[in-house]
């Protein structure tokens, strides 16, 4: 609304009133844009905390595979090694239950 020139306090009442109203529609735009902030905050917490677990997850799940890693490579080496150290072996113990024969 404009003011006139030379004002009334009804023109002036008038112009507060219009002002009061522009003032509560910016206000409630703005608690709006908040709850909307607000709204995207919890979001990105939300997304926060399920990174978070499936790292847990994937932390759990590569502290249990380093020792059956371990485990599955003495294995195998163990496989590998044996049989190449079966004939040395039987024939250390021949040579020391036949006194050396």
């Amino acid at each position: 609304m404009q003011i006139p020139g030379n004002p009334t306090n009804s023109d002036i009442r008038d112009a507060l009133i219009d002002l009061r109203d522009v003032i509560d529609e910016v206000r409630s735009e703005v608690r709006g844009e908040i709850e909307d902030v607000r709204s995207d905050i919890k979001g990105l917490g939300d997304k926060v905390d399920k990174q978070d677990y499936k790292f847990d997850a994937y932390q759990k799940g590569i502290d249990g595979m380093v020792p059956m890693s371990i485990t599955i490579i003495i294995a195998t080496a163990t496989v590998a090694v044996l049989p190449s150290l079966s004939p040395a072996i039987t024939a250390i113990i021949n040579a020391i239950t036949n006194g050396g024969q």
